[in-house]
């Protein structure tokens, strides 16, 4: 899961990049995780923020009167799946489960027909290309402070070509989703959603670090500096 920057071609402060779901084709069973064998901190904020050219880290999230946020979600293509819709409502699940974390209504969601409308478009792939299962793509306006989704993709399957199963998919749409929700690094413990690998022992259940940062993402403004942030890919 390593994010890679890109500049637009109309402004240089519009930034887009990707954060893809996945893991090691077989991941150990232990992890030498000198973080995760620490005491865990109530939150990971500090991995979180986004860091801007000139070497600042700073939280971006979505303001409050941009809620409820908008989701385009069309049924994949045909042939796709073997149950298209036990697949989308797995996608339609891993949206969702962040609503209300920050405070009520914050975050919401709202599914929309058009992909014109949408603040965050969810896009089908036939296959992976260096990424599994789901990738969130930012289009951020570094300037302004401003975060914005260019798309969540999924394909909602291994490396290998093979499907994820439901949890997996709902699991790795909930990790993509909190990234587009302004969680733009990753947590260093194995026990929450936002760490940097999905496994195949993954359940789509947010751990009370994972609330705890969104919370207090959506508590500070946007835009605020972060002393000491640090980077994990």
């Amino acid at each position: 899961m390593r994010p890679k920057a890109l500049i637009s071609p109309l402004l240089a402060a519009l930034l887009a990049l990707g954060c893809v779901s996945s893991s090691p084709p077989r991941p150990p069973a232990t992890r030498p995780d000198v973080a995760a064998r620490a005491p865990l901190a109530p939150d990971y904020l500090g991995y979180v923020a986004y860091e801007v050219p000139i070497n600042e880290r700073v939280l971006l999230r979505w303001p409050e009167r941009a809620m409820p946020l908008r989701v385009h979600l069309p049924r994949p293509p045909s042939g796709l799946f073997t149950d298209a819709d036990a697949v989308v409502e797995a996608v339609r699940l891993g949206v969702l489960g962040w609503t209300d974390v920050a405070a009520p209504g914050l975050p919401s969601f709202e599914f929309v027909d058009d992909a014109g409308d949408a603040d965050i478009p969810i896009v089908w792939a036939a296959r992976p290309t260096g990424w599994f299962i789901a990738s969130c793509s930012y289009a951020i306006d570094s300037l302004n402070r401003r975060l914005g989704v260019e798309q969540l993709l999924v394909t909602g399957r291994w490396r290998d070509g093979q499907e994820a199963s439901l949890p997996q998919l709902e699991t790795a749409v909930l990790h993509e989703m909190g990234h587009a929700l302004g969680l733009t690094g990753h947590s260093p413990s194995p026990t929450d959603v936002m760490y940097k690998y999905v496994t195949h022992e993954s359940e789509p259940q947010l751990s009370s670090r994972d609330r705890n940062t969104l919370r207090e993402l959506y508590s500070r403004p946007i835009g605020a500096r972060v002393v000491g942030g640090r980077t994990l890919r």
